[in-house]
């Protein structure tokens, strides 16, 4: 969007047919006429083979004689001073190049800011050198905080989205107590069926399992019959 807006702008200034409203404006990546030659994102040719040789925006002003290099930076507030730097160094080579194959002066002028539109001290005489008025500038500050606040809103939106699938789709855990007790009563059952039979009489009995009821029932029998056996 803002190498859109810039570009808009460099038509106007160098008289190519252009569209006045920035939101019908689609950008050609090579545009000449008489008055200047402009390239967006495309490689440079050079006689010597360079890595850094595809500039945001690349300017031959022909009346002027003149070559400018435009990078464009959108970042965070901690990395603003040091990614104004890079863009400003990135294209050294390439200019040094270009002046010696065109003839001509070439400089380089970045135009950083944070996504939040804060820009640093020497945004100001970069904008003096690329000729950008300040509705200009305003209104491309405005499209950047816009992005940013869509870009925000978008990402709360989809993490909600993740969260709320998650929760419909997870199914609950049982405690690790009540899974521990569940998977023991299981071994129980399993060892209780798993008891041998025993074979009386032509019928099969299963072979009587001790609780404490049962128990207390025997000894209670074994006292009357020992009672019996005394009154005999």
């Amino acid at each position: 969007e803002v190498v859109r807006c810039l570009h808009l702008l460099l038509l106007n200034r160098y008289k190519f047919k252009s569209s006045k409203r920035i939101r019908s404006h689609s950008v050609q990546e090579i545009l000449d006429n008489e008055y200047a030659e402009i390239r967006v994102d495309t490689r440079i040719k050079t006689d010597v083979k360079i890595r850094n040789n595809r500039p945001d925006i690349f300017i031959l002003d022909k009346k002027k004689n003149k070559i400018t290099l435009i990078e464009v930076g959108i970042t965070s507030q901690d990395s603003l001073q040091i990614v104004e730097t890079e863009k400003l160094r990135k294209y050294d080579l390439l200019a040094n190049e270009l002046g010696l194959i065109y003839k001509c002066s070439v400089e380089i002028i970045p135009y950083v800011m944070t996504w939040d539109g804060i820009v640093t001290k020497y945004h100001k005489s970069h904008l003096k050198r690329l000729e950008i008025p300040m509705n200009v500038e305003a209104y491309i500050q405005s499209i950047v905080l816009k992005k940013t606040v869509e870009t925000i809103s978008f990402d709360r939106r989809r993490g909600l989205d993740v969260i709320l699938g998650a929760e419909m789709h997870e199914e609950p855990t049982p405690p690790l107590k009540e899974a521990k007790r569940d998977e023991d009563g299981v071994k129980t059952e399993n060892k209780k069926n798993n008891t041998p039979h025993i074979s009386q009489g032509g019928a099969t009995l299963e072979e009587p399992t001790n609780n404490i009821n049962e128990e207390s029932d025997l000894e209670e029998e074994t006292l009357v019959v020992k009672e019996v056996e005394e009154n005999i």
